[in-house]
């Protein structure tokens, strides 16, 4: 067996037909449902696309590799479509999201979370302590977000804590995106942290019935998941990687795209001000440039060391990969009519080969709503992204 879809030259003519409609849809979606809104990370993907690519180059209880995870996006497909999931990112905040987006909770967790929301409630009037500050986040803004996450280590369990921490997270994140008010008053910022976490609880719960239809039980969800915290550079020696019943038949992944300046790892307040807020929120370690996780900065030597990461990366990955999978990224660049060859080239030193549509056309979608910089500022190619499709050699 080849794949769903694709035969020996290439796609065939529905598996083409099934993505354009995905992407074509892609572009009108706002990632709503399941747990896919419980953090907005930069640069991620309609679920539209997954949920397509997983149908036609994977079948239940195959395993399925993303080797650049995000913030979840293929983890959460995988696991409510009835498929086991390797996930992994060099990006803590990454893994703290994806975790959390894919730990189910009890009645009692739900019951938990839902009393400490209401307790923050009680921050509206309080004289709170001044927090340490954060750099270019508001002192006020702090001070009330650290509040509600001191009012969060009293729960019991750490998947309590977590689910806590990533809605303050939300909330951070939806504050310093405002645009009606400079920063929100301590009862809009108590009041909208309810909704989050009942907006949370409710796509938590989506998931976990999405996952049952697919005949995984709620206990035995977390079981079909790895998530590794890592490089993808030198995958094939990781020991919980061989320690895998089959090998992945399908890896979907949105690998970072070449000179384009994404923040991964950092907020932005009231234009270019860039703040290390959400790995204080989720008590992770940060500490890394842009470019630790975009592969490579944007100056001549930057880029060279992005290719040389993309080579070394997918030559780990062909160590990994069934011999009759199927690669399928999700991709963009910031000057296609130099990079998109070099990439491809790139795949082919790293044991792949192209997956053409019958019309030898690539597939492609205009990216809405995405923010991001390049060394130019008018309309780039950047606002396209490539759906590129590899077979091992």
């Amino acid at each position: 067996m080849i794949g769903y879809g694709r035969n020996e030259c290439g796609l065939t003519d529905e598996a083409v037909s099934e993505l354009k409609r995905a992407l074509a849809v892609s572009t009108q979606s706002d990632n709503s449902g399941s747990t896919h809104n419980f953090y907005h990370y930069p640069a991620r993907f309609s679920p539209d696309i997954a949920r397509a690519v997983l149908s036609l180059f994977s079948k239940p209880d195959d395993w399925i590799l993303d080797p650049f995870m995000g913030g979840g996006t293929t983890i959460i497909e995988a696991l409510s479509s009835g498929r086991r999931v390797v996930g992994v990112d060099l990006n803590s905040l990454a893994l703290f999201v994806t975790q959390v987006r894919t730990t189910p909770l009890s009645p009692a967790d739900e019951d938990a979370v839902r009393a400490w929301s209401r307790r923050c409630l009680n921050l509206v009037e309080a004289e709170l302590m001044t927090a340490s500050p954060i750099k270019n986040l508001p002192l006020a803004m702090t001070t009330f977000l650290d509040s509600a996450l001191q009012l969060a280590s009293s729960l019991r369990f750490p998947r309590q804590r977590a689910f806590a921490r990533c809605a303050v997270l939300r909330l951070g994140q939806w504050a310093l995106d405002g645009r009606e008010f400079p920063f929100p008053r301590r009862r809009t910022l108590s009041e909208r942290l309810l909704e989050i976490v009942e907006q949370n609880l409710i796509g938590l719960r989506e998931f976990v019935v999405a996952c049952k239809e697919a005949s995984t039980r709620k206990a035995d969800v977390s079981k079909r998941r790895v998530l590794l915290y890592r490089n993808a550079v030198g995958l094939e020696k990781d020991p919980l990687l061989q320690k895998l019943t089959k090998r992945p038949n399908l890896v979907f992944t949105s690998p970072p795209y070449a000179s384009v300046h994404v923040l991964y790892h950092r907020w932005q307040y009231r234009g270019r001000k860039e703040t290390p807020a959400p790995y204080w929120i989720a008590n992770i370690p940060d500490g890394f440039y842009s470019s630790h996780y975009t592969g490579g900065s944007r100056t001549p030597t930057g880029r060279e060391r992005y290719f040389q990461m993309i080579h070394t990366a997918f030559t780990s990955i062909r160590q990994i990969i069934s011999p009759i999978g199927t690669v399928v990224q999700l991709i963009g660049f910031s000057d296609v009519e130099t990079q998109l060859p070099i990439y491809l080239r790139t795949m082919r030193a790293a044991g792949f080969a192209e997956i053409l549509p019958p019309s030898g056309i690539r597939l492609t979608r205009t990216v809405p709503n995405r923010k991001w910089y390049t060394r130019v500022k008018q309309s780039v190619p950047s606002s396209s992204e490539y759906l590129l499709l590899h077979r091992p050699n």
